[in-house]
């Protein structure tokens, strides 16, 4: 296998795994304290879940932009290009990778705070929502320097 094409197959194993362990670490702490108030109030699962559902978009926006490398760049079949591109293609997934990796973590931990003010206020969720959706952004900046450097940073180089 040609050099190039290996960096950008790992461009997509960066895209798409950090956006996944950025949404399973949201996940997984928010559903903890989620577990502990069904455990007491099973009748609050509804609103439980969507808070526990908002930080899997980042594995999401990892999953798109890395659809976009194997399909739009590597799927019209074997291809070869320079090494460098290859390179450029690896880092040009960082700012996504890493961005939907922190804000996954960090919206996890909001939201986890948003299931503690369901606990006490179930009428104040659309607030808890709200702040736990601004960490959204940061994975969505990053999603958008991506594609930046991917659609126009890089599509003179690769035909």
């Amino acid at each position: 296998m040609d050099l190039s094409i290996a960096l950008a197959l790992s461009a997509v194993g960066v895209s798409v795994g950090l956006g996944a362990i950025g949404s399973s670490l949201g996940i997984g702490a928010v559903g903890q304290v989620s577990a502990g108030l069904l455990s007491r109030e099973p009748k609050k699962f509804a609103q439980a879940l969507i808070l526990s559902a908002l930080p899997s978009t980042q594995a999401l926006y990892g999953l798109l932009y890395g659809f976009l490398i194997q399909v739009g760049i590597l799927g019209e079949g074997v291809k070869t290009f320079d090494t460098s591109v290859g390179w450029a293609l690896l880092f040009s997934a960082l700012p996504v990778g890493l961005a939907c990796l922190g804000s996954g973590i960090g919206q996890g931990q909001i939201a986890a705070g948003g299931v503690k003010i369901l606990a006490e206020k179930p009428e104040n969720l659309t607030q808890a929502i709200v702040l736990a959706a601004l960490a959204e952004s940061f994975a969505v900046f990053g999603l958008v320097v991506s594609l930046l450097i991917l659609l126009i940073g890089l599509s003179p180089y690769l035909g």
